[in-house]
């Protein structure tokens, strides 16, 4: 569903225009930690993502962050006993030398780094942009099924531009739009959708 917004001309979709139990639930739990009535409407959660991310919880799969403040953040209490694991590759030193060899950011090189983690990945962006902008230009060559993107740096014009593209993709995902984001969004949005599972384990998601 899209809708016109006055005055910029262009077409954006609507971030939830229709949202399950479990999805309004999450909303409502990050209102009120955040005590921001207008960040719910902008997350857009793609329409299997809990599910995804239930699968990750089950069959021991990863959440991989871009940044270690992120996945230090995450309570792990809430992965349960499946063996699900919280990784992040910023700072290791391959990662380092690589990114220095090749003339690129960090980020993206720990992109291809989680891409590589084998079973199905919430791959986590809450502080570079660089990050989506990795994943999508490598989705346009090669299958990511087995991944879902949580979305939610802050920034302007071209941060804006990356999540809206990413919305358009055919990635599976979770994003807040706009200028709305960072690294304590990021982390309380993300432990909202694993509280919400860890309750209520059988989301119902429209499709």
């Amino acid at each position: 569903m899209y809708k016109r917004l006055s005055g910029g001309g262009g077409r954006h979709r609507v971030a939830n225009p229709y949202v399950s139990q479990g999805v309004s639930n999450i909303l409502k739990a990050l209102e009120a930690e955040l005590k921001d009535p207008a960040l719910a409407q902008s997350i857009y959660f793609g329409p299997t993502a809990l599910t995804h991310i239930k699968r990750i919880l089950e069959t021991g799969g990863s959440i991989i962050t871009d940044t270690t403040l992120i996945a230090n953040d995450i309570d792990a209490r809430l992965l349960g006993e499946s063996g699900a694991q919280i990784l992040c590759f910023i700072d290791d030193p391959q990662v380092v030398s690589l990114a220095e060899q090749r003339h690129v950011t960090r980020a993206e090189v720990a992109v291809d780094c989680g891409l590589a983690v084998e079973g199905p990945k919430l791959m986590v962006v809450g502080s570079a942009p660089a990050a989506i902008n990795r994943m999508i230009n490598r989705r346009q060559h090669e299958p990511m099924s087995d991944v879902c993107v949580l979305a939610a740096p802050t920034g302007f014009a071209s941060v804006i531009q990356l999540k809206e593209r990413l919305m358009d993709s055919d990635l599976n995902a979770i994003v807040v739009r706009g200028k709305k984001g960072g690294v304590s969004t990021t982390a309380a949005l993300l432990n909202a959708i694993l509280r919400e599972i860890s309750e209520n384990p059988n989301p119902t998601e429209d499709k």
